[in-house]
């Protein structure tokens, strides 16, 4: 009883997730009373209120109080904000909350950054690093609550929200706080001020999404990582260009399916809670371009640079034609990698990925005289094919050590590929091949397939969903227990 107890407390080397056992124990507990003061609002709020911040604490300890600080600033500022007539004091505030929110994220994930940088810059020897913690989720919900304070400025919201427990709520809504997707607050917010409603057909694709998630994280994604990808990306000398190259696949599918797994599982979580939050992805790798892919990858975070970095950037650099576009692309997608974290690799990977942008931009006209030329069918299948591999490549440089281990790898695969050794590498590593093959094919099925199957469930007899979703779990925690690693976009 008392290690019970204990597992109750914040534990940073046992921190609650979504695929725990402890958090299936606790949302039980906690769901039984949602649903009984559920068409109670305020109430409800409240109740949802505690279980977020419970959840939070139980993830990220005393980081907690950063999260409350954090909201209570902007809740008052976005008061401010509405009520100030004069375009000047709203656009102190404004600057105030960015200096505030901002300044948090970059303290806690980039001060050591900038610390190492400038001892390397000027050849010290024992640079100075402070002892930081990062806490978990802040890119996401600095982002949320940034969302909400530019839409104030611009007036796209018509009035501040008046309740604080509903703002921090919005703030801390447990099932998007760590990794997204990331609500506006005008989706999310009218939703938490309103009577819900959770019938079978929601219900049914909650439990649809969570499972699916689960499979996608743990069959699929840790499958791939612990047993081939893993391997190579830790030690790319001792494997071979075919290896380093089935290993940038591998990683793509990965990030991939262990991303999606982990946003199905969250948006299947608020449908049971009668809740909507917006996808995050779209089949990206059907993309024919990179811009194309941005339209489906992320789609939550692209829409924010896009809507409050990208747009406001672009309009200050209108008078330099497409250069300036072109450059507005490249500074967003630099921060954009800056934003996953304060490593090389990234940056290089959001540089890489503007580039990919600027390209789509100048070669516009070139492309759509070539399609009109070609065969649209064999077109597509060609665009997807180039387009897949670039982001192949570039998710080399993201999920590699240090640039010295992405470019070992780069050369070993454009110097020294031999696909003779396809039969041989199939043989060793034969189950990641099939999970590999089983990736793409799930992946490039028809959206009206997934579409059915999540029909076909919701009109499942309750006894039959419940065997279903017994077995399902029952096959997934076997697994889980042997092979689970953590989302991969919690690091960030």
């Amino acid at each position: 009883m008392t290690d019970f107890f204990q597992s109750l407390t914040y534990n940073q080397y046992h921190p609650l997730l979504y695929n725990s056992v402890l958090f299936f124990i606790l949302f039980s507990v906690f769901y039984f009373l949602y649903v009984v003061v559920f068409n109670k609002v305020a109430i409800r709020n409240i109740l949802l209120l505690i279980f977020s911040l419970y959840f939070y604490y139980k993830v990220g300890g005393i980081a907690i109080i950063l999260l409350l600080l954090i909201s209570t600033s902007d809740f008052f500022i976005g008061k401010g904000i509405f009520k100030i007539q004069k375009k000047s004091g709203k656009t102190f505030l404004l600057l105030l909350s960015i200096l505030i929110d901002l300044g948090c994220l970059i303290y806690f994930k980039y001060v050591n950054f900038f610390l190492r940088t400038w001892a390397d810059i000027n050849s010290v020897q024992n640079p100075v690093v402070l002892d930081i913690i990062l806490p978990v989720g802040i890119s996401f919900f600095v982002f949320k609550t940034l969302t909400y304070i530019f839409d104030l400025y611009r007036g796209t919201i018509e009035a501040p929200e008046k309740n604080y427990i509903n703002y921090v709520l919005y703030v801390s809504f447990f099932p998007n706080i760590l990794a997204g997707p990331i609500s506006k607050a005008s989706e999310l917010l009218p939703q938490i001020k309103s009577k819900l409603v959770i019938n079978k057909e929601l219900v049914g694709l909650g439990f649809f999404l969570i499972m699916s998630g689960a499979f996608k994280k743990i069959f699929i994604a840790d499958f791939l990582a612990g047993n081939f990808v893993d391997r190579v990306f830790d030690a790319p000398d001792y494997f071979s260009g075919f290896e380093s190259l089935m290993a940038g696949y591998g990683y793509t599918f990965q990030l991939y399916f262990d991303f999606s797994g982990y946003t199905d599982i969250v948006i299947g979580i608020a449908c049971l809670l009668g809740f909507s939050i917006s996808p995050n992805f779209n089949k990206p790798f059907s993309a024919m371009n990179v811009t194309d892919f941005w339209r489906r990858w992320h789609i939550t975070l692209s829409t924010w640079l896009r809507d409050y970095l990208f747009t406001p950037l672009s309009i200050k650099l209108r008078n330099f034609g497409t250069f300036g576009l072109m450059f507005a692309i490249f500074i967003t997608f630099i921060i954009c990698g800056f934003w996953h974290d304060a490593k090389i690799t990234y940056i290089i990977w959001g540089g890489l990925h503007g580039l990919a942008l600027a390209w789509d931009i100048l070669t516009n006209k070139i492309r759509k005289k070539l399609k009109k030329k070609i065969n649209a069918g064999v077109y597509r299948v060609i665009s997807i094919i180039i387009t897949f591999h670039f982001l192949c490549f570039a998710f080399i440089m993201f999920r590699a050590t240090d640039v010295a281990a992405a470019m070992k790898m780069y050369e070993k695969i454009f110097t020294s590929v031999d696909f003779s050794l396809a039969g041989q590498w199939i043989n060793l590593y034969m189950y990641p091949f099939i999970i590999l093959m089983l990736a793409l094919v799930l992946h490039y099925t028809p959206l009206k397939w997934n579409t059915s199957l999540v029909r076909l469930f919701s009109r499942m007899h309750w006894a039959l969903k419940a065997v279903i979703i017994f077995i399902a779990f029952m096959i997934i925690y076997q697994a889980f227990s042997s092979q689970s690693q953590p989302f991969i976009y919690l690091e960030f």
